[in-house]
């Protein structure tokens, strides 16, 4: 007699539930449930069911024949007009033609008489019927935007318009719309053709239209785009310069997603968007590095790495509680905690939707996760001959092989978990039963089966787990539904803890729980060994988002569990890389139709147009074709199932005549969508068009639903069927990718324009569909309650109940215009704070798009801003404008600025203020004179400029050794003659040096002075025919009055309007502040105030090169303003007024260019401010005071390594000579390295002032996507502070040296160490009126 596989029943060693019932009577429950023994049913019904399939099989074989007899006759033109009736069904939606040739078959030449008949009668109908819905269309507000410029035009209109909203009818729209000539239909041609380009396919497609005096030609579709093999596209991509420039992975995901104006996006600093890997494994059939760039860039929708905030969760660094967020684990630990769990019993959106609420909650209690046996998922059938019995989690979800995520969350298999926890002293022990049962279990827990008879029921190890486990009690399934709720004081002190929450908190938890039972997460099930979760039975199931069953009284948390979801819960990089094919595929087949290719001119001959010279894409690279998911097969929901034709009504005014729809569908017949395809002009497409280019048949079918996901998520507008969970991913997907919500929609007219409303979870089903909380603002800290886009108008356009007017195209457009204008106006750069494209400032004119840094407040807080324009390099033979930070003229408010702090006596003399240069390099010496600018400014002084002389490291010209500021300093521009009193010394002394001036000068010296004040040396260079400074020094101190101050010397120099005019200070708080930060270095500066006796003397004489004087510091540490509106005004004087030469900028600019130019033949892009591209270095070697920071090159590369993208070019800074060998690590580690001197020739090095060098080399260095310089190096601080005032973010700024690496990434105040380094003081919000927030940083 065999054994029994009946396990023996031991209750005492069941646990307690956490209600306190023990679990082992749901155990009984289950026995009887899932294994009772049923009855043998009568003879008759076992007869029954046996011959019942057999006549269903008989009955289906003759009606596909007879079905086939009847339509497979036809024309050679069917294919043409979609009107084949031949189809075949993959996996996934795909629909592929596959008639067999009608000559070959059955019913003779009368049938295909009849058919040739039929077919040309309904051809003249349907063209007829498509011209008719083109013109309806077009009447009941269709497409009128045009392309992707135009759309940049309408955000510059509604930019200026007061109010910034209403609608522009005017001729952008029309004009494009005439451009859109009515197309043809799909266009399929079953004949091979050879490979060709844009034009020459125009030209072969111009042969079935009718061509009139200027008339523009449209392709009707483009029959070969999807028939490429993928080497071809790739070939026409790069070889026509069309393939779309990647995106920055400094661009982090969500950096660019939907969010308030008002909320900071910190989980993101720090991060990188993800990157994706196209399979190797076919040599043949290899994708290009540049497009693998692009499509990874184009579809990573998740940070890898994670931002910084994430990566430190958990730890004691994180400011998170760590009740919910356990700390990460090293790479061998593991948790002897587990929780166990049963798939959902649906299709796969089911399975993902559980799963997440799993993998939270795994992460949440601290558990290593285990994965339920492999098995058979529903609706996911493999391929034929497929010998892997079923499938796992991991086989779609890159799990396991994600390193960061097993640190977080350990996941392992059943088979494994038994392996570690099934002896006698383990959690779920085996001992307890017959070795029979015993090896049973272990098979199940590597295959199992969802049939009651199976030799391997998967129930019976689910059992297993939960005879020792702890069942959870929360369910989102009807009438059972919980919401699961996380507070730290409930979980830490009790249930009683929950009556006393912030009545704010309970006013959320009861908003999103409406009428479901909340359970808090308490200490019973934290401490329980196993948790176990039966998803499968429907008491505990758990179909709803993780998002909207899962809910957390700390905001921090809840966004950093959707931001974990969002990051590691993503396909596998095969299922990307399908998709990207088919997505370029689609929008180069949209370059192809959308171009007017061919015209004919007033002779009548035909002639070829200039292409676009790019897709039609946004910043994000969506666009290029629009999409649909028509849900057809077992979905229940009658009431959203209707025919194509309906669709097309339901939808018509969103799609653009001519373009390319993309529909994922699993419906099989070809022939349902043909009332769609007559109606719409442009092709549509299906997944199985591409299965040659996709290589489809070389992947897993089961993967084939998420690649249809991942195109349909792409498309510029997407139309969805309702109640879906497949369309309602999509939609997510589409949040995740920063997808405006007014170009997303449902296909039932009732939920039609649901996305375009913000809708709390619960405001329909909690499953059917996406809420926009799973991806607006999670990569902030605060609830959110809205997204930034403006409200539709429902009295002017349809709502949900009431249709109305339709939405057309162009309402979308207007509508994402203006969130692209707030997001302008009010957000941060990108990478800096999430919200909004940068398209807006793109395309925004460039006197408009002002030098304002990262100002991060609205453009009604920045009023210094008005009236400004953008800055320009002047004499320059290339256009290198985008190099200009400054703005140029200033605003209209710093135009008319008025010092409090200037002698205000009318008829009095003028005042001067005279000083000498510091005497280290150029970089201290700029650091002195800006403080001497804005003091002679203050003051309102004239400032006198030093004679020219002899400089330190500045003496490259064997013409000339001597130099004034003025050959380094623009001072030849209008703004700056207009705004800067200044003389020469020379002029100075003749003026006020003569008998009747104010500071006479000696008959007997004046030609000596006058000598020196052109040109003098100090005394060790005055042999070599310089006139000694020391004349004029003697000279300036006779009249002058030097005061008492330093910026060397632990003090700070205050200017506060009461202490100047009452001599009592208005703010001494936040002087004493300023000048004793706590925290800071800066302990006793001693406070200077500006007062009237200061300004008495008409001649002020700063000796910024003397020490007891020296000016040695950045001008933002030394002075201060307790009016910040004024102190802010002087930054700005600084940005705006006193930046180098334009021919060094123009030098610089060519440099960029070359740099950049390579750099996209390499696939890397450019940002939207003309930057990146390469990166860049400051090493410095030579005369380094500092030897701690002159590290080796291994070191350099060592500690600066994760900072650069692999094969990038680096461009770098340095003095140090031997530049071959030194480098040599950075080249070995695959980088193109360049320096000043590869662009001798190029720049015109040669040609200009040998000692511009270095501001060139600053320039440069300064636009690289990354730069790594050189602590204590005033030369890399400068780089740095211009890379601020470009609006780049900190956190691509590093030192080489690994103490100090990440010394930007974090707001820091000024301390005594001021000029080792460059402070966000100097650039941020500087064109506000208030101090800057240092929490922004």
């Amino acid at each position: 007699m065999a054994p029994s596989l009946t396990p023996p029943v031991t209750p005492s060693s069941f646990p307690r539930s956490p209600t306190g019932t023990p679990s082992g009577s749901h155990r009984k429950h289950m026995s009887l449930g899932r294994r009772a023994e049923q009855q043998r049913p009568p003879v008759i019904f076992r007869v029954l069911s046996t011959l019942l399939p057999i006549i269903a099989a008989l009955l289906l074989v003759t009606t596909v024949y007879l079905f086939h007899l009847h339509h497979a006759h036809h024309s050679l033109e069917d294919g043409e007009y979609g009107l084949d009736f031949g189809w075949h069904y993959a996996p996934g939606g795909g629909v592929a033609n596959h008639s067999s040739s009608h000559h070959s078959s059955p019913g003779g030449s009368a049938l295909r008489h009849k058919m040739d008949l039929a077919h040309f009668l309904l051809k003249k109908y349907n063209d007829a019927r498509a011209e008719d819905g083109r013109k309806e269309a077009m009447e009941n507000g269709g497409w009128r935007g045009g392309s992707e410029a135009n759309f940049i035009k309408l955000v510059e209109k509604i930019s200026h318009k007061d109010g910034g909203g209403k609608k522009d009818d005017g001729d952008d729209g029309a004009e494009a719309a005439s451009q859109h000539t009515a197309g043809g239909d799909d266009g399929d041609d079953e004949e091979e053709e050879e490979e060709l380009d844009g034009n020459e396919m125009a030209l072969k497609a111009s042969n079935n239209n009718h061509v009139g005096k200027d008339t523009i030609i449209r392709k009707k579709g483009d029959p070969s785009v999807h028939k490429m093999s993928w080497q071809q596209l790739q070939r026409n991509l790069i070889d026509k310069d069309l393939l779309p420039h990647p995106i920055p992975s400094s661009h982090a995901a969500g950096a660019s997603r939907a969010c308030p104006p008002t909320s900071l996006a910190p989980a993101i600093e720090g991060a990188s968007r993800g990157t994706i890997t196209c399979p190797s494994s076919d040599a043949s059939n290899p994708t290009d590095p540049r497009v693998e760039r692009v499509l990874s860039s184009m579809l990573a929708f998740w940070n890898e790495p994670r931002g910084v905030r994430d990566r430190d969760a958990g730890t004691p660094k994180s400011q998170m509680g760590r009740e919910f967020v356990p700390p990460p684990l090293d790479a061998k630990e593991h948790r002897r905690r587990y929780l166990t769990f049963e798939p959902d019993t649906g299709g796969w959106n089911n399975l993902r939707m559980s799963v997440e609420n799993i993998l939270t909650l795994a992460a949440v209690s601290g558990r290593t996760l285990v994965l339920p046996p492999t098995q058979v998922i529903y609706l996911l059938d493999a391929k034929k001959g497929d010998k892997k019995k079923g499938r796992n989690y991991d086989d779609f979800f890159n799990l396991t092989e994600n390193a960061e995520l097993m640190r977080r969350v350990p996941i392992i298999s059943s088979e494994e978990f038994l392996k570690r926890e099934g002896g006698v002293d383990g959690l779920v022990p085996l001992d307890g039963y017959n070795a029979t049962y015993r090896e049973h279990l272990l098979s199940v827990s590597k295959n199992c089966e969802e049939r009651k008879k199976s030799d391997i029921y998967c129930e019976d190890l689910y059992d297993h787990f939960l005879a020792h486990g702890q069942l959870s009690p929360v369910s989102a399934e009807y009438p059972n539904e919980n919401c699961f709720l996380f507070d730290a004081d409930v979980f830490n002190h009790g249930e009683e803890y929950k009556y006393k929450l912030d009545p704010k908190i309970k006013e959320r938890v009861s908003k999103f729980c409406q009428k479901r039972s909340p359970i808090f997460y308490n200490r019973t099930m934290h401490e329980a060994p196993l948790w176990h979760f039966e998803t499968m039975d429907f008491r505990y199931r758990l179909l709803v988002h993780s998002y909207a069953f899962i809910f957390f009284t700390d905001p921090r948390v809840g966004n950093y569990y959707k931001r974990f979801v969002r990051d590691f819960l993503r396909y596998h990089d095969d299922v990307f890389c399908a998709a990207g094919k088919i997505v370029l595929a689609l929008q180069y087949e949209d370059y192809l139709l959308q171009n007017p290719v061919l015209s004919s001119n007033d002779d009548g001959k035909k002639s070829l147009q200039s292409p676009k010279p790019s897709f039609d894409l946004d910043s994000e690279l969506m666009g290029g074709y629009s999409s649909l998911h028509i849900r057809r097969g077992d979905l229940q929901f009658k009431e959203v199932k209707f025919d194509s034709l309906t669709w097309y009504q339901n939808t018509k005014e969103i799609w653009k005549p001519n373009e390319v729809l993309y529909i994922a569908t699993d419906e099989r017949n070809q022939t349902f969508f043909d009332d769609f395809r007559n109606q719409h002009s442009g092709p549509l497409r299906f997944f199985d068009d591409y299965r040659q280019l996709a290589g489809l048949d070389d992947l897993d079918p089961t993967l084939y639903g998420m690649i249809d996901t991942v195109v349909a998520s792409r498309g510029t507008v997407f139309a969805g069927t309702w109640f879906s969970t497949f369309s309602g991913y999509i939609i997510r997907l589409r949040g995740y990718y920063g997808v405006s919500k007014y170009y997303s929609y449902y296909s039932w007219l009732d939920r039609k324009y649901f996305m375009h409303h913000w809708t709390e979870v619960g405001g329909g089903s909690w499953y059917a569909r996406e809420y926009p909380v799973a991806w607006t603002s999670i990569d902030g800290e605060n609830f959110v309650d809205s997204d930034n886009e403006a409200d539709r108008d429902d009295n002017d356009a349809g709502d949900d109940n009431q249709p109305g007017k339709l939405f057309s195209r162009e309402d979308m457009d207007v509508m994402k215009a203006k969130a692209m204008v707030v997001n302008a106006n009010s957000v941060h750069k990108r990478g800096v704070i999430g919200g909004g494209e940068d398209i807006s400032l793109a395309g925004l004119r460039d006197d408009e798009h002002l030098g304002r840094g990262i100002a991060g407040r609205p453009m009604n807080s920045t009023p210094a801003l008005i009236g400004a324009k953008r800055g320009h390099i002047k004499r320059c033979d290339v256009n290198v404008d985008t190099l200009a930070y400054w703005n140029e003229p200033q605003g209209a408010r710093d135009s008319t600025f008025v010092t409090p702090f200037g002698d205000n006596q009318q008829g009095s003399k003028p005042k001067y203020l005279v000083f000498t240069a510091d005497k280290g390099g150029f970089n201290n010496v700029r650091m002195s004179f800006e403080i001497i600018f804005i003091i002679a400014a203050a003051l309102d002084r004239i400032l006198v400029l030093p004679p020219e002389q002899p400089m330190y490291l500045l003496r490259n010209d064997g013409a000339k050794k001597h130099r004034g500021l003025d050959e380094f300093f623009d001072m030849d521009g209008d703004d700056y003659k207009k705004r800067v009193k200044y003389i020469t010394m020379e002029k100075f002394i003749q003026t006020e040096g003569h008998p009747g001036g104010q500071f006479p000068v000696p008959a007997d010296k004046m030609d000596d002075i006058l000598r020196a004040s052109k040109v003098c040396a100090p005394g060790r260079l005055v042999g070599e025919g310089f006139a000694p400074c020391d004349i004029i020094h003697e000279y300036l101190v006779e009249y002058a009055h030097t005061p008492n101050i330093t910026a060397a010397h632990h003090q700070c120099l205050v200017f506060d309007k009461g202490m100047y005019i009452h001599g009592i200070p208005d703010d001494i708080n936040a002087a004493q502040k300023f000048c004793n930060e706590e925290g800071s270095d800066m302990k006793e500066r001693k406070m200077v105030f500006v007062t009237k006796s200061m300004q008495r003397p008409s001649l002020l004489y700063v000796q910024g090169g003397k020490p007891p004087t020296r000016m040695l510091a950045h001008f933002y540490g030394y002075l201060h303003f307790t009016d910040s509106a004024v102190g802010n005004y002087y930054k700005r004087y600084v940005r705006d007024l006193l930046h180098v030469r334009h021919e060094i900028f123009c030098a610089a600019g060519k440099i960029v260019k070359a740099l950049q130019d390579a750099a996209k033949k390499e696939g890397f892009s450019i940002d939207s401010e003309g930057g990146g591209g390469y990166s860049s270095l400051h090493v410095r070697r030579g005369d380094f005071q500092y030897k701690k920071m002159r590290i080796p090159a291994e070191t350099w590369y060592e500690n600066t390594e994760n900072v650069w993208l692999k094969n990038e070019i680096l461009y770098i800074a340095t003095d140090e000579s031997d530049k071959e060998g030194f480098f040599e690590p950075f080249r070995r580690a695959g980088h193109n390295l360049y320096f000043l001197n590869d662009f001798r020739e190029q720049a015109g090095l040669d040609t200009i002032d040998p000692n511009w060098m270095g501001m060139i080399d600053v320039i440069v260095a300064s636009r690289g996507r990354a730069f790594a310089g050189t602590f204590r190096s005033t030369f890399s601080g400068y780089i740095n502070r211009l890379r601020g005032y470009y609006g780049m973010s900190m956190k691509n700024s590093w030192f080489g040296q690994y103490k100090e690496r990440r010394m930007m990434h974090e707001w820091r105040n000024v301390n005594l160490d001021t000029y080792a380094r460059e402070w966000p003081d100097a650039w941020m919000g500087i064109d506000a009126d208030v101090p800057p927030a240092e929490d922004v940083f």
